[in-house]
């Protein structure tokens, strides 16, 4: 382990301080001595999964391991997860995130993490069969840079049986997770029939495995280069121009959208697959408008005109404001009060307090909302309004919507009127205008 210590204080300067990812297992329990050796200033972070009844011993054998020995030691526990099921790709990312909330938190500039030989085979293996990107299938760097946080990861050309030996060697205590054993992970059954069948064939696989990863790094930085180059020409902000990514060749066009993906999944990026690449290359070709894909970790990919963006799912603002003679929306669109009749359009209403239940109120769609809409026999969903009138899907939970004291649908502001509304020359007592933001 020598070329690892070696290693360690060629990167890691004397005077800085370095956040270790401990779970108590051997291999963490083995980076930890080996910063020790390496005498650079240490802090732990334990992130408990909150999955098994044991985690909460294997956090009391952290604690009283490293008060012995005067570490720091920095704690978290996972409330929850998703449909209270646990995956691997959901621990993983709340794992990573409040690590560097953390180093972030205590002005850390070095996350270290104990992954090893086999755990970089598991991984090119694993994105093997799941399908990945051209930088996912070279599984991960041995040190990279994420949000002004250095990752260093000494052990990656080391195998688990070094790590055990050198264990062993410095009577160094650990902890197993008891579901290591089990083949009820992907990564488990990889690491039990694949490793040792790698291990036979060739005892120099990590090498060998090391020199794949580091080629395919090597070439993805070119590709990147590339598309770096190209997002200069057909990006807009964060949209990309359709009209021009569709000149390119099919295996240009979804290479960018790879390349979109890495920007924005960064430290995540094996959460994404080459499904996911082509069903949001299949949504840039749709000749459909106003069209959107759920992707993981709560993105999504929409496509309004020739413009298509990947961005984090935004919950719809709602609220419900009383109408006032001057009443300003949360986008700045302004409703007013008017003294006379001005227009005759979907921007002007025109009412009778006697066929009302005041006060009136603006408020954003919900579930189930129906309008007597003007000149139309009975009612009609303001679903489907909002579908005839081609409102984009970012756009439909946005639209403001005028009610009385009842909940009775009176107008959808800028496309539709009920038939409360009354013609000029009519007895009415009652109008607003609504005015965009732009016009505003």
């Amino acid at each position: 382990m020598k070329n690892v210590i070696k290693y360690i204080k060629e990167k890691i300067p004397a005077q800085e301080t370095c956040l270790l990812a401990l779970s108590g297992g051997p291999d963490s329990m083995c980076m930890l001595k080996l910063l020790k050796e390496a005498n650079r200033q240490v802090v732990c972070v334990h992130i408990n999964h909150n999955t098994r009844e044991n985690n909460d011993k294997e956090y009391a054998f952290i604690k009283e391991y490293t008060k012995q020995n005067n570490i720091p030691l920095l704690y978290y526990k996972i409330p929850s997860y998703k449909k209270n099921k646990f995956t691997e790709e959901e621990g993983r990312a709340k794992r990573y995130q409040k690590i560097f909330a953390l180093a972030k938190k205590e002005q850390i500039k070095y996350v270290i993490t104990a992954h090893h030989a086999d755990d970089l085979l598991e991984t090119i293996i694993m994105r093997l069969l799941r399908g990945s990107s051209l930088e996912g299938y070279a599984g991960f760097k041995k040190e990279m840079t994420y949000d002004n946080i250095t990752i260093l990861r000494p052990l990656i050309t080391k195998t688990k049986q070094e790590i055990y030996t050198y264990i062993h060697q410095n009577n160094i205590p650990y902890v197993l997770d008891e579901t290591n054993d089990l083949d009820i992970h992907l990564r488990n059954r990889i690491r039990h029939y694949f490793i040792p069948w790698f291990a036979k064939e060739n005892a120099k696989y990590p090498q060998k495995i090391g020199q794949f990863s580091e080629t395919l790094i090597e070439k993805n930085e070119v590709v990147t280069e590339y598309m770096r180059v190209l997002a200069k020409k057909i990006m807009i902000k964060d949209q990309i121009d359709l009209t021009k990514l569709l000149t390119y060749k099919v295996s240009v066009q979804k290479t960018f959208v790879e390349y979109v993906f890495q920007k924005i999944y960064q430290n995540n990026i094996d959460q994404i697959a080459n499904k996911h690449r082509d069903l949001v290359w299949k949504l840039a070709n749709n000749p459909k408008r106003n069209v959107k894909l759920n992707l993981p970790l709560g993105f999504v990919a929409i496509k309004n005109d020739n413009y298509l963006e990947i961005k984090p799912v935004k919950a719809p603002e709602t609220y419900c404001l009383k109408c006032l003679d001057e009443t300003i929306l949360p986008n700045k669109d302004l409703v007013t009060r008017q003294a006379t009749y001005t227009e005759k359009s979907n921007y002007e209403i025109h009412l009778n307090s006697k066929d009302l239940v005041l006060p009136l109120y603006i408020t954003t769609r919900k579930k189930g909302m129906k309008m007597a809409v003007k000149n139309l026999n009975g009612q009609k969903k303001i679903k489907d309004i909002l579908i005839d009138e081609k409102v984009s899907q970012a756009e439909k939970d946005e639209i403001p919507i005028l009610i009385d004291s009842k909940g009775t649908v009176l107008w959808v502001l800028g496309l539709k009127k009920s038939k409360y509304d009354l013609e000029k020359g009519e007895n009415y007592d009652i109008i607003y205008k609504y005015i965009k933001r732009k016009e505003n």
